[in-house]
C-alpha cells in the first residue's frame, strides 16, 4: 500500500549501496537546525506542533522524515486511519489538511535545505518541522483521479494522480484543528 522510490533498501538503513554514497538524502549530514523562536509555534514535546495564529496542531515530522517512504494520496487516507485509531499524542481526529493551511505554513523568508537524491533545494517552512519533505498532500481532490498538493520549494499547489503506482515525491503531514 505504500509506495517507496528505487532506494527504499537503502532508507531501511539509512545508507547509499547502490550508488556508492551519491544519494544526498541518505548520506549527507544534516546540522541541528537553528530554530526560529517565532511564537506563532508551540513545539508540545510530544511530537506535535501547535499552530497559534491558525489553532492547527500537526504532526512534527512528516511521513518521509519518519518512515523514508513516499505514499499515493489513496494510501495515506489508510495511513490516517491507523494513525487515528492508535490516538497519535492522544487525538483520533487527525485529518489531511487542505490547500489553504498546507499554504499557511509556507514562509518565503525562511529556508531549510532540502535533498533530494543529487539535487539541491531549499523548503520554504519554520526550522521547527525539522529537514521536512518539500511536497504534500492536501484533503482536497480533483477531478477522479487527482488531488491538490502543496510544493514547499515553489509556495504552489499542485494536481497530481492520486492512486497508483507512480511516484509524487509527496508525503503528508496530518493535522486537526484545535477545539476551543
Amino acid at each position: 500500500m505504500f509506495f517507496a522510490g528505487p532506494g527504499n533498501v537503502q532508507a531501511e538503513n539509512g545508507k547509499d549501496e547502490i550508488f556508492g554514497g551519491q544519494i544526498l538524502s541518505l548520506t549527507e549530514e544534516k546540522p541541528a537546525l537553528q530554530p526560529s523562536n517565532d511564537p506563532r509555534f508551540k513545539d508540545n514535546s510530544d511530537g506535535t506542533v501547535t499552530d497559534l495564529q491558525e489553532g492547527l496542531m500537526w504532526k512534527k515530522i512528516d511521513i518521509y522524515q519518519e518512515k523514508k517512504i513516499w505514499i499515493n494520496w489513496e494510501a495515506s487516507q489508510t495511513f490516517l486511519e491507523k494513525f487515528n485509531k492508535e490516538a497519535f499524542a492522544g487525538f483520533s481526529d487527525w485529518r489531511l489538511p487542505t490547500r489553504k493551511e498546507l499554504e499557511s505554513l509556507y514562509e518565503e523568508d525562511k529556508d531549510i535545505p532540502w535533498k533530494y537524491y543529487w539535487t539541491e533545494n531549499v523548503i520554504h517552512i519554520d526550522p521547527i518541522f525539522g529537514y521536512s519533505s518539500c511536497c504534500f498532500w492536501s484533503s482536497e481532490l480533483y477531478k477522479d483521479k487527482y488531488a491538490w498538493g502543496f510544493n514547499y520549494i515553489r509556495g504552489k499547489d499542485y494536481p497530481s494522480v492520486k492512486g497508483g503506482t507512480s511516484l509524487s515525491l509527496s508525503t503528508i503531514r496530518p493535522v486537526r484543528t484545535l477545539k476551543n
